[in-house]
């Protein structure tokens, strides 16, 4: 798996259970929805900005965001805020 794909659906797993759809990643960060879709398939690749306004949304730092969606999907463990 490449690391934009363990990204994408590391991120998918953080928007769930953090009870967060793809329409309110996509109002946030001020783009369509299908551009969110095609990023959480494994298609391109979020900026920087666009991942620190999600750690925002999800209450967490860019580092603790990054920790998790870089780790393999099976490592996953809760990062303390």
């Amino acid at each position: 798996m490449s690391e934009a794909e363990t990204i994408a659906r590391n991120l998918s797993g953080e928007l769930a259970r953090h009870r967060k759809t793809q329409a309110v990643l996509a109002k946030e960060l001020g783009v369509s929805e299908q551009y969110i879709s095609k990023r959480l398939q494994g298609e391109g690749s979020f900026t920087t900005d666009q991942l620190e306004k999600t750690a925002t949304m999800l209450g967490m730092s860019l580092y603790q965001l990054m920790m998790l969606l870089l780790q393999p999907i099976d490592g996953i463990k809760q990062v303390n805020k």
